[in-house]
């Protein structure tokens, strides 16, 4: 409808209706790690970039509740549980010390059908420190400049930066030159978190997320919706 008002000439305004709905996840499997694996695999599948996959924030706490987080790397995805390896002169290491208990963090990022795919993966639950040879194979297959950023960098101390460099120079000289091998820093650890909660949160789009927990009862996993 349009009315003259005042000598301007005025269109009736028309509501704008933005795009909504209410996502759903429709296979939930009885086993988180299902999911986690299904999810995981399309991401490392969808990008050609393996950190985008393998990227996740890990949260720590202190004995007093302090609270810490980072991003590291997902080493491998057991069975049971999420290794991790890092410096135990580290701050995450003392407080896992104190408190052998965290929390991760995965967003997955996509697309589907010209949307975004939104995923998020999170787990809480007890951390137990690995003996070498339950992860030996993950250390070999570490590209060099992991080799030998573990050997030169006291992690979170003060540095001098030029020092640092020449040490890397030194030792990668070294290691061109073939008179030196880097074989693991005892101070270089893993860490597997076994979880006692894992959380899916998807979405497309606008939509509402769908969003599911899995609690652990001994060894049987029970899931329930959640409001996203």
């Amino acid at each position: 409808m349009v009315r003259q008002a005042r000598g301007i000439v005025a269109a009736e305004v028309k509501p704008v209706v933005e795009e909504t709905g209410v996502h759903h996840m429709d296979h939930i499997p009885r086993n988180p790690f299902e999911l986690f694996k299904s999810w995981h695999t399309h991401q490392s599948n969808t990008t050609t970039n393996n950190l985008a996959a393998n990227a996740l924030c890990l949260s720590t706490s202190s004995k007093d509740g302090n609270v810490s987080s980072r991003t590291l790397i997902l080493r491998r995805l057991d069975e049971d549980g999420f290794v991790i390896m890092t410096d135990n002169r580290s701050k995450k290491s003392k407080q896992l010390e104190e408190n052998p208990k965290a929390a991760m963090t995965f967003l997955f990022i996509n697309e589907a059908d010209g949307l975004p795919l939104s995923r998020q993966v999170r787990a809480e639950g007890d951390v137990k420190q690995l003996a070498y040879n339950e992860w030996s194979d993950i250390y070999e297959k570490e590209p060099l400049f992991c080799k030998i950023r573990a050997l030169v960098c006291h992690q979170g101390q003060p540095v001098d930066w030029q020092k640092l460099k020449d040490h890397h120079d030194s030792i990668l000289a070294d290691v061109q030159q073939g008179s030196i091998k880097l074989e693991k820093p005892d101070h270089v650890v893993a860490y597997k978190l076994f979880p006692k909660m894992m959380e899916f949160y998807e979405t497309v789009g606008s939509k509402i997320a769908d969003r599911v927990m899995f609690l652990r009862d001994g060894e049987i996993w029970e899931s329930k919706r959640i409001a996203a």
